[in-house]
């Protein structure tokens, strides 16, 4: 099963690139100018619910709004995303309502407009370059120490995130960056340094919503969560309606944003990889951790669970009810499903290739 899913994998992220070549316009550009500051990169800080967001300026933090004590969490958005759309629109204000926080949220906008995929993925670690400019003058100001710096990026605003650790000084080290779904095309296959992976930071923890999509299917963190199977959620919508896709994708940053006021809590159960859990040989036992805002820093491994068909979409420790099975989860069909799965000793020599 593992291989076949693969090679889908392989397969989708050829389709995207594809899809965003075709119908990339004139005016859709690459940005050849690595100084920092960047007129195209800008960062917001928000230090309270109702606040509207302070232009931060490298080299003016110390005239910011910025609280020294509080922890910090960097927001980073993903593909035609900007500061106010997600992870920001889910998770900005829940934080900020519930705990003493700075909240910075990163906007690359016109780095990334849509449908200009091929150049916003050229342009992501321009992104990280000028975010671990910002980051290192913040950390050597003693305005926020290194243990309280949250990094949490959404689809390829992840991989901006973990590419923020080839830019910083050696003596700094990020301690947890949080991948909402990390972004596929372009980014599949390629060198450890130019996505995310659990070399990044101390603590690297994913959510996956839409593997077989938008969103990579294979563990890159210390700790890899996957709701219904990181294929398809529920309430979404057909499997072949392309606004269901984007549906999956953000729904990694809405359970995110309720695991930090939910009582139940998204609770996983751990399991070697897909495989296993749809065999049925991964079952509820002491190997059991949280998803989501507590996720805990010693935790290791892939995490499977379900959620509810709507919100509140925590189940707590209810596991009766994991749906293991790949059919009516994917755009393709169960016959194409079937004649894959029994290809798998050739897709793994194909695999090996790729």
């Amino acid at each position: 099963m593992w291989p076949f899913l693969s090679l889908l994998l392989v397969c989708c992220g050829l389709w995207r690139i594809g899809a965003a070549q075709m119908y990339e316009l004139p005016d859709c550009f690459e940005l050849e100018d690595d100084r920092c500051p960047n007129k195209n990169i800008t960062f917001w800080l928000y230090t309270d619910a109702g606040s509207q967001g302070r232009r931060l300026y490298v080299n003016k933090l110390s005239l910011s709004d910025f609280y020294p004590p509080r922890p910090t969490k960097v927001l980073i958005h993903g593909f035609e995303g900007h500061r106010d759309f997600t992870p920001n629109s889910q998770i900005r204000r829940t934080l900020l309502q519930t705990h003493w926080v700075n909240v910075i949220s990163v906007d690359y906008a016109p780095l990334a407009p849509t449908p200009c995929f091929t150049q916003a993925a050229h342009n992501a670690p321009f992104v990280s370059r000028c975010l671990a400019q910002l980051l290192a003058s913040l950390l050597q100001m003693r305005l926020v120490r290194d243990e309280d710096l949250h990094l949490i990026g959404f689809g390829m605003g992840a991989h901006i995130a973990g590419m923020v650790s080839n830019y910083l000084p050696r003596n700094l080290r990020l301690a947890h960056i949080t991948g909402l779904d990390p972004a596929k095309g372009l980014f599949l296959g390629t060198k450890p340094s130019e996505h995310l992976d659990a070399h990044d930071a101390d603590f690297v923890d994913v959510i996956h919503t839409d593997g077989l999509m938008n969103g990579i299917l294979q563990s890159v963190g210390h700790v890899d969560f996957y709701p219904n199977m990181g294929v398809t959620q529920p309430s979404c919508g057909p499997t072949n309606d392309i606004e269901t896709n984007v549906c999956q994708h953000t729904r990694s940053a809405v359970y995110y944003a309720e695991s930090i006021t939910s009582g139940r809590g998204f609770w996983a159960i751990g399991c070697q990889d897909i495989q296993d859990f749809i065999s049925g040989s991964c079952k509820p036992s002491n190997d059991i951790e949280l998803m989501g805002y507590y996720a805990r820093s010693k935790a290791h491994g892939n995490y499977f669970l379900g959620t509810r068909t709507s919100s509140p979409f925590a189940v707590g420790y209810d596991f009766s009810n994991l749906n293991r099975n790949l059919r009516n989860k994917s755009f393709l069909n169960d016959e194409l499903l079937v004649k894959l799965h029994n290809l798998r000793p050739q897709l793994k020599t194909l695999l090996r290739t790729l």
